[in-house]
């Protein structure tokens, strides 16, 4: 029985959350090395993926974009013995899947392959000759940049692009996380293949790596990728400046013109969640209520059902190592941008006075519990969960204690999170396209 069948028949059968226990294995290598393993032998499949903390879009110097998403794009477009036409030949023999990408606080890098020892060997390799001895070539990141150039002018023709654009600068100014809102084709355009080279040397080492694996190998099998992929690096990465807090400045408001839509595009937030933040499992449930819950959510309750300002309006946190955001978003005809905002910003501040009520909580706390052993039903979305429990060193157990948790919460809890963390009048709002922004 594969783990997506077992799921649902455990689901189907009303047994409890917690018998999805995950058996996560932790440990370091001597040069520095984490390594999460959580074995799963019922297929012949390896997922492996390598996070470098550190090495992601803070790290880039002021007035250059991309160059970590490109560091990561361009390490799988060859090695110092295979250009990009082979190398893709060769993981294409291998029936492999190998993907790299970036985030403000690390880049990734993973590969699928099957488990019989030849192929996971062979795929391996080719792997830790990709992280270790990239090719960098200049046509590659040219060709990177022109695709990035066109990508952002499309974008740009967008009114939810420049929103969240505004947003971001709204929210986090001069701060390493809004470096997002000044990337532009210049920003692209300024990086060269020299601060690639750069960017790689610094932040791709043995001692900022976390390596998950999920799948059919064991710790001995385990140990042995990761010096196959591995064990060429440096052995320490540079040290980058930790980043620094976020100096929330709240209760700023923009509406941008935006002539070539019939909709106006809305986001009303501000930074708030911390990984570590001891209000995390309040905060979360009461956006579950807030905005998260689809058709049951309040925002979708009020502008969907009563008003008929949207189709739909949803409320999220993104947790950071400092503040990330919180943010309610929404598109409405342009003829009701200030109605719709208004009622949006009503009932967060309903919500954050009152909380959630009993059938609320109880409907969240049931949704939330009931579709979390979802996210183990393939090795890929486990990896992604055990990303989450590594970067941000939570416990062993914090997939296992997870349901727990959200059945811990109270309503007061709720409240007095909510109130501690979200002044309603505070929140950060952007306009593009509304009726004030278009005269």
């Amino acid at each position: 029985m594969n783990i997506k069948t077992l799921v649902f028949s455990l689901l189907a059968a009303g047994i409890a959350t917690s018998a999805y226990a995950v058996d996560i294995q932790r440990w370091q290598t001597d040069a520095g090395t984490q390594i999460v393993l959580v074995e799963r032998h019922e297929l012949p499949i390896v997922d492996y993926a390598v996070v470098f903390k550190g090495a992601g879009s803070t790290a880039e110097p002021e007035g250059k974009s991309d160059i970590a998403s490109s560091t990561a794009a361009m390490m799988l477009r060859g090695t110092a013995d295979l250009n990009e036409e082979q190398f893709m030949e060769k993981a294409t023999d291998l029936s492999t899947h190998m993907e790299g990408s970036s985030s403000p606080e690390y880049s990734m890098m993973s590969f699928r392959s099957l488990s019989r020892a030849d192929a996971l060997d062979e795929t391996a390799k080719l792997f830790g000759q990709a992280v270790s001895a990239p090719r960098f070539d200049a046509a590659v990141l040219t060709r990177l940049q022109n695709q990035a150039v066109v990508s952002l002018k499309q974008s740009q023709a967008y009114p939810g692009y420049l929103t969240q654009r505004e947003y971001t600068r709204l929210n986090y100014g001069s701060h390493p996380y809004g470096k997002s809102a000044n990337r532009s084709e210049q920003s692209i355009r300024a990086v060269q293949l020299g601060d690639i080279e750069q960017f790689h040397r610094q932040y791709y080492a043995q001692d900022n790596a976390i390596v998950l694996l999920v799948g059919d190998v064991n710790r001995e099998g385990a140990e042995k990728l990761v010096r196959q992929t591995l064990g060429q690096l440096p052995a320490h990465a540079a040290r980058h400046a930790a980043t620094p807090p976020v100096n929330v400045e709240g209760g700023k408001i923009r509406r941008l013109p935006f002539a070539h839509s019939e909709q106006a595009s809305i986001k009303i937030g501000l930074p708030v969640l911390k990984y570590d933040d001891p209000d995390y499992f309040p905060l979360m449930v009461g956006n579950y209520v807030l905005g998260a819950g689809g058709f049951d959510s309040r925002l979708m309750k009020v502008l969907r059902d009563k008003h008929g300002y949207t189709y739909g309006a949803t409320s999220s946190f993104v947790a950071y190592e400092q503040k990330g955001p919180f943010t309610i978003s929404f598109t409405t005809k342009r003829e009701n941008s200030e109605k719709a905002l208004q009622a949006a910003q009503q009932v967060l501040a309903a919500f954050v006075a009152e909380g959630p009520t009993a059938e609320e909580l109880k409907q969240a706390q049931d949704n939330m519990t009931g579709s979390f052993p979802l996210n183990f039903d393939s090795n890929a979305k486990l990896i992604h969960m055990l990303v989450g429990v590594a970067v941000h060193n939570r416990p062993n157990d914090w997939l296992d204690t997870y349901p727990a948790k959200i059945r811990a919460v109270t309503a007061e809890d709720v409240r007095r999170a909510w109130q501690k963390h979200i002044q309603p009048k505070q929140m950060n709002v952007v306009v593009t396209g509304g009726v004030s922004s278009s005269k």
